[in-house]
């Protein structure tokens, strides 16, 4: 088969999205299909390379953001499209829309994969409110995905949202997956020697880390744990800040997939603490690779939906009760190390390769309906 990939930012290194995206083009190549790219040209050459797209309000909060908005050039969407069997659409932006439009004037079915949640924009927008999460999702709903035969849902959470919002496509349950290397990463036999907490995402307003900060600060053995935030973005200043007012200077860096599997081999605990979540990509490779989750409970973190106990969930933005859970796992080592095992054995349910077989054997569903 024959598949094209339209997305904005292919090559991405920091994106969650990008680098799913990224995995599972891969494996796609890996069970011997054709694979093009279609993406902005920031950071590598697609084999259809689009320029940036400019949007002059919003230019520098998206560069903030780490990410490039692809210019949708009709010549080079409408060559891309006639040469695929089929389209995969991961972004509702307009290269995304575009290009799943021209795979229906020319017959060629497409898919989409409901990557965002409009509370991801809005949250960054500071418009995060009732109306304009409504806006964007009929907005995605009868514009971004409108000329797609199925929608892939990397969680039953998210089949359930689109399915409230009325898309008319079929809907697939397929998770974003987690590559094998973070299921097989070794791991500390023991608990300690520090006592370690991971958190990873963007220094962003939707991941809010800073309900980690304020957690630590009344967390009883705060002083002997050791925190890692991994990740940049744009609130860096701001959780600079916050980390003067801990007694114990938390580690605050960016790190490759690489040298993060190397943190995880350390680590005790990751905490999620995003309160919207379409899978949560990071904390599911945590788990995988041996850290025990505690996650943020809210009505769309479909994250939370990993948490296998209750001591594995707080309520979304509660630093007291995300305080108590660390403070449980620090008094239970015995208990975490059972946990740890636990988790690893559950994630091999969610590789990469399973969810990629899945979504191969989509394509062929609607390739048949067409």
């Amino acid at each position: 088969m024959r598949i094209l990939i339209v997305i904005d930012d292919f090559f991405n290194k920091s994106n969650g999205m990008c680098i799913s995206t990224q995995r599972f083009a891969h494996e796609f190549k890996q069970a011997g299909n054709e694979v093009r790219i279609v993406s902005c040209k920031d950071g590598g050459k697609a084999y259809y390379s689009l320029p940036e797209l400019v949007v002059p309000f919003f230019k520098k909060i998206i560069a903030k953001e780490g990410y490039h908005i692809a210019w949708p050039k009709k010549k080079v969407l409408k060559a891309a499209v006639g040469w695929a069997d089929m389209v995969a659409v991961e972004t509702p932006f307009p290269v995304s829309w575009r290009a799943a439009k021209y795979a229906k004037r020319m017959n060629k079915p497409a898919y989409g994969t409901f990557h965002i949640y409009p509370g991801n924009i809005t949250e960054t927008l500071h418009i995060n409110n009732w109306f304009f999460n409504n806006f964007f999702m009929y907005f995605f709903r009868d514009i971004s995905f409108r000329n797609c035969a199925a929608m892939q849902c990397p969680t039953e959470k998210v089949k359930a949202e689109l399915e409230k919002y009325h898309f008319k496509q079929k809907l697939y349950v397929i998770s974003n997956g987690i590559t094998q290397a973070f299921i097989d990463n070794p791991h500390k036999k023991e608990v300690g020697h520090p006592f370690t907490i991971l958190c990873i995402g963007r220094y962003s307003r939707e991941k809010h880390q800073e309900v980690l900060f304020k957690a630590m600060k009344l967390v009883q053995h705060n002083q002997k744990i050791r925190l890692i935030f991994a990740g940049k973005g744009p609130l860096k200043k701001e959780y600079e800040q916050l980390a003067r007012e801990l007694p114990a200077k938390p580690i605050m860096k960016f790190y490759t997939a690489t040298q993060l599997r190397k943190v995880m081999r350390e680590t005790d605990l990751v905490v999620h603490c995003a309160d919207v979540e379409v899978e949560g990509m990071a904390c599911m490779e945590a788990f995988a690779a041996g850290c025990v989750p505690v996650i943020a409970d809210s009505p769309l973190s479909s994250t939370a939906s990993y948490a296998l106990t209750a001591h594995n969930l707080f309520p979304a933005g509660d630093c007291q009760r995300l305080a108590a859970q660390i403070d449980y796992w620090y008094d239970h080592p015995a208990e975490l190390v059972k946990m740890r095992q636990r988790y690893r054995t559950y994630a091999k349910e969610f590789t990469v390769r399973k969810s990629a077989e899945k979504a191969l054997n989509m394509m062929r569903e609607i390739e048949k309906k067409n």
